[in-house]
């Protein structure tokens, strides 16, 4: 089983975290280091109870003026033991949950569908509110099953499953590693189909050239905007890029897919209810689980203001 540490960075995203490491802990994410900024959420004290527990690493990652949260994390995490380590380096967002499709639905059957890869690109697939106007309290995942179509444009969009074996200069950057022009990386689609580097001009790159478009083996299902009290709360939050200006009512009719229904990621979704119950047998765990979504309530009403409801 290959040793694979998923890199994330969160703010006030607590009322999410249990979910989605559960999650990706079942399909073979074996390490966690998660960074965090600026939460009014109890989200600190949630990852510092799963990291008493050995579920993952925390990092707390103040901000100074003009620092950008992402690109910060991001750096520090390069030069982590864990990332040093590890067999593959996968570095998501709290809100995209990688989705296999192939073999059992884990990281090693889809690790087995490109040898000889030295990284795996993986599109996402973007998901919207799927006519809720606000989540639940149970899985995001089972919420929310409207999707895009396969060939909505924005799918080219990738994030990338990279083997750290020295070929790349930074394995943490955003979307892709980042390498030296004459390392000659082999980057394949998630169709087993290695891509040419004329493809992309030998360069790294953040959309996947058209001719290799493929989510027969994997997508990367992209919670973007959820409903729009969730999307709301996100403008509030703001990115860890630091270029909120983005989050428009045009990004949100962009994002807001459910052009048809995908289901595929629910095969994973009992499993990760059980393991999250094993977890939240811990009382102070449930302390911290609960704050945080009484928090993300909170920031619900906060934000309520933002935006007028799309017509």
């Amino acid at each position: 089983m290959p040793r694979v540490t998923e890199v994330a960075f969160a703010k006030n995203e607590g009322r999410f975290l249990l979910e989605w490491i559960a999650y990706h802990r079942l399909i073979g994410v074996t390490d966690f280091l998660i960074y965090t900024n600026d939460c009014e959420d109890e989200s600190p004290a949630l990852l510092d109870r799963l990291q008493a527990m050995g579920v993952v690493t925390h990092v707390p990652n103040p901000i100074e003026p003009g620092e950008q949260p992402q690109n910060k994390a991001l750096g520090l995490a390069a030069k982590h033991p864990l990332v040093k380590s590890a067999d593959y380096v996968l570095q998501i967002d709290i809100d995209e949950f990688l989705c296999i499709k192939t073999g059992m639905g884990r990281i090693a059957d889809l690790i087995a569908t490109a040898p000889g890869a030295d990284a795996i690109c993986i599109q996402m697939r973007f998901f919207g509110d799927n006519g809720l106007a606000q989540l639940p309290d149970g899985l995001v995942v089972e919420a929310l099953t409207g999707a895009s179509r396969e060939d909505f444009a924005l799918n080219d969009i990738v994030k990338s499953l990279a083997r750290n074996n020295g070929v790349f200069d930074k394995i943490t950057a955003n979307h892709t590693p980042a390498f030296e022009p004459d390392s000659g990386p082999r980057f394949f689609n998630c169709g087993g189909a290695e891509i040419a580097p004329e493809a992309y001009n030998h360069e790294r790159f953040r959309m996947i050239p058209q001719a290799y478009r493929s989510m027969k083996n994997a997508q990367l299902n992209h919670y973007a905007v959820k409903t729009f009290a969730d999307y709301r709360a996100k403008k509030y939050r703001g990115t860890p890029a630091n270029n909120d200006r983005k989050l428009t009512l045009r990004y949100w009719r962009e994002r807001n897919r459910n052009d048809m229904q995908d289901g595929e990621i629910l095969r994973h979704a009992a499993a990760t209810k059980r393991l999250m119950a094993d977890w939240l047998r811990d009382p102070r765990l449930v302390a911290c689980n609960r704050r945080c979504f009484e928090a993300y309530e909170e920031i619900l009403r906060k934000s309520e203001d933002i935006f007028e409801p799309p017509r």
